[in-house]
């Protein structure tokens, strides 16, 4: 990436004082769901929000969740860092903000996709952290979200390259943008933990060589069968190409790969339901 666009990343502002201490959770072993309800509790908006969304169709759970201990108790201390992570990373970059309002909708609908698409896949494939593989889904193109936000001339540009045929990668390379660079710069900015770093940085070239390669593995084939599926996106126009050794590595043959797609696809519903309840928009039913 240009040394001229790293410069423009490092002058971003830094992430909010909750978010960066929700991401801190990530790596620390030691982390509970006492702290973390401590940390969220101090935050009104969050919470509000966090509590919205626990009582939304997404969970369709009889009684109110009216406080964040019972939603660690009814939907668990993962779940609810995560719902804390996506409600306060989508607040800082909200669509309502972007010049692309609507680009930006379809560009967090798709990483909500990728995100529930990384929890089954990590369950097919036997991956043990699926939380961590739906944060990692949630976060993987964060690199093009601060892209759009920041630096939206940039991305018209992008665009007008993608109308001329050609693809995203080869725009960006043209360009000097590439989302996964700009991830990777973020991710070193924000001082995020390094297991969500390897989502950012690498999805779409999953190498073996890499320290956390099962996971940037589950979140590259799930990004795949995100994009399939016409589960939002934003800005792309071409479709990403499936590395058939992250498929071998996870032992996803054919067949297994065919029923995943199938399954991703059956909870469609439920991505639009979470997708509307981070984003706080009305329901969408066509």
């Amino acid at each position: 990436m240009a040394k001229n666009f790293l410069r423009k990343i490092r002058n971003l502002p830094t992430l909010p004082e909750v978010l960066a201490s929700i991401l801190a959770t990530l790596d620390d072993p030691r982390s509970s769901a006492v702290e973390l309800e401590k940390k969220i509790r101090y935050d009104q908006a969050l919470t509000t929000k966090l509590l919205a969304v626990a009582n939304s169709a997404y969970y369709g759970f009889r009684h109110p969740i009216t406080s964040v201990g019972r939603a660690v108790v009814a939907v668990g201390y993962n779940e609810v860092r995560n719902l804390a992570l996506g409600l306060s990373m989508v607040g800082y970059l909200h669509p309502s903000t972007f010049r692309h309002r609507q680009a930006a909708r379809q560009l967090w609908l798709h990483s909500v996709a990728v995100a529930e698409a990384c929890r089954l896949v990590s369950k097919v494939v036997g991956y043990e952290d699926g939380d961590l593989a739906f944060t990692a889904g949630l976060l993987h193109d964060v690199g093009k979200v601060v892209l759009m936000a920041f630096f939206p001339d940039d991305v018209d540009e992008l665009i007008k390259r993608m109308q001329q045929g050609v693809g995203l990668m080869e725009a960006e390379r043209e360009l000097g943008m590439g989302h996964q660079q700009v991830g990777r710069a973020l991710a070193e900015h924000w001082e995020l933990p390094e297991t969500v770093r390897m989502g950012l940085s690498y999805h779409h070239e999953p190498s073996p060589r890499l320290a956390n390669y099962p996971l940037v593995a589950v979140v590259h084939i799930s990004d795949y069968l995100a994009h399939g599926l016409n589960l939002g996106d934003g800005y792309r126009l071409d479709r990403p190409e499936l590395n058939n050794a992250a498929l071998e590595s996870l032992g996803l043959s054919g067949p297994r790969l065919a029923e995943l797609v199938k399954e991703v696809a059956a909870r469609r519903d439920d991505i639009q339901r979470l997708w509307e309840a981070l984003l706080g928009v009305a329901p969408v039913r066509g």
